[in-house]
């Protein structure tokens, strides 16, 4: 299965960016699209996926920290171990222009932050869609630092899918994938139809600290 980047989502954009319905001037709206096409042009989206069998909720080789992810597995007959990146070109465009123009780093930032949830969206509609002809259904996916599980999980995801030499992910130790742009995962797969959890705050490792809820909003709306 390949990596797939496709049109951004011009407002999921403006949410990356803190905008909130108000009117975008003609001069930003354009400097955006000006990056988008930037960070189009840069991005070499990359994904490496492995899959494990799972008993009662433990992924076979692969033990989890905390409660959340055991629960999602709970009904799986299987895991996906997942590692998705931009690629290092990305990396070279955002630092670039950290130096020599901030107001396009940021929305480029934000634009690429869009580009791999793309990668990612599409890589699970993709494996849903298969496992859906075979009788197989698919859990919703779980980041480290998402609920209960911890940050540092993604240094042994990228050790099991080996993604330096395959796609060229590396974590740092204080646990900052390099290429930045990049996801790590986990789905859980089962032969029973599976609740897909809802996506809020109360589970998210930001709750305490996301801009979002300061302003009594939230980023999933």
């Amino acid at each position: 299965m390949e990596a797939r980047l496709t049109r951004l989502n011009y407002n999921e954009i403006l949410m990356y960016l803190g905008h909130r319905g108000q009117e975008c001037p003609a001069e930003l709206e354009g400097q955006i699209h000006r990056c988008i096409e930037e960070v189009m042009k840069a991005s070499d989206p990359r994904l490496v996926y492995r899959r494990l069998p799972v008993s009662n909720g433990e992924i076979k080789g692969f033990p989890l920290e905390g409660k959340d992810m055991p629960e999602i597995l709970l009904h799986c007959q299987e895991a996906v171990l997942l590692a998705v990146t931009l690629g290092p070109r990305i990396e070279q465009l955002l630092m670039r222009r950290e130096v020599t123009d901030m107001a396009d780093a940021v929305i480029m930032d934000s634009c690429a932050s869009t580009a791999i949830e793309n990668v990612c969206d599409h890589f699970e509609f993709d494996l849903r869609e298969q496992l859906e002809r075979d009788g197989l259904y698919l859990t919703d996916r779980f980041s480290p630092g998402y609920g209960d599980l911890p940050l540092h999980t993604q240094v042994r995801l990228c050790e099991a899918l080996n993604t330096t030499r395959r796609i060229g992910l590396t974590v740092t130790p204080n646990y900052i994938m390099i290429p930045r742009k990049s996801v790590t995962a986990i789905m859980g797969i089962s032969d029973r139809p599976q609740k897909l959890r809802k996506r809020g705050c109360e589970v998210c490792s930001m709750f305490l600290t996301c801009p979002y809820r300061k302003e009594g909003g939230s980023c999933h709306e």
